[in-house]
């Protein structure tokens, strides 16, 4: 939600001091963090220390469905006992081979990650230019922090208003005085179309006085 990096090293140092085991979590980090789009285990070099490494295939990868790496006895033992596994349809063969397709491209076009982290930087520059907090984020996901939700909503009706989508999410998904409007930018945006946002944000900032941001 935040757009920060989990401090994987220290929890996988931790695990290992008490004998337990590290599951990773890669929603947001499929196909971003690491090399190739690999995630946040390949992000710290951390490869054999993690147990397990779980991913979405809908959001980077851009298809459906998800995937677990792990060793053959947590797999067999998921196969066997696993709801989600058990109890579904299997995807279609469409779905699987433009899984693939897609991990091809990320694997043969490292230029599109490369693309993706240089309009990260200017987007983050630009808000940061136009004096908005964007908390700690480390990753495309920026956040734009607003306080309370009424606010965040207003900035997201005004964006919306001048052609640009950016969800306003407030309490309880977020605590209540840390709403805000949730923006990424995507290896697609092209450079005007990230300055057009940028105008966006600035003229919106113009016309909700009451918003509760820094002095530029």
């Amino acid at each position: 939600m935040d757009g920060d990096i989990a401090p994987l090293p220290q929890l996988v140092e931790a695990a290992e001091r008490y004998d337990a085991a590290v599951m990773v979590d890669d929603a947001h980090a499929s196909g971003v963090l690491g090399r190739n789009g690999r995630g946040t285990t390949d992000h710290f070099d951390l490869h054999g220390r993690v147990a397990l490494n779980i991913g979405t295939l809908s959001k980077a990868i851009g298809v459906v469905g998800g995937y677990v790496a792990s060793s053959q006895a947590v797999r067999d033992h998921l196969i066997h006992s696993a709801r989600p596994l058990l109890f579904s349809s299997s995807h279609p063969a469409a779905v699987a081979g433009a899984c693939i397709a897609a991990v091809d491209v990320l694997e043969q076009e490292p230029e599109l990650i490369e693309r993706l982290w240089a309009n990260t930087r200017r987007f983050k520059e630009g808000l940061r230019s136009l004096g908005f907090d964007i908390g700690a984020s480390e990753t495309p996901i920026t956040p734009v922090m607003c306080g309370e939700a009424p606010a965040a909503m207003a900035l997201s009706d005004a964006l919306s208003d001048r052609g640009v989508f950016a969800q306003g999410i407030g309490f309880p998904t977020v605590p209540r005085d840390r709403a805000r409007v949730r923006t990424i930018v995507s290896a697609a945006h092209t450079t005007a179309q990230l300055d057009a946002a940028l105008e966006a944000f600035a003229d919106a900032r113009q016309a909700l006085p009451e918003l509760a941001l820094p002095e530029r």
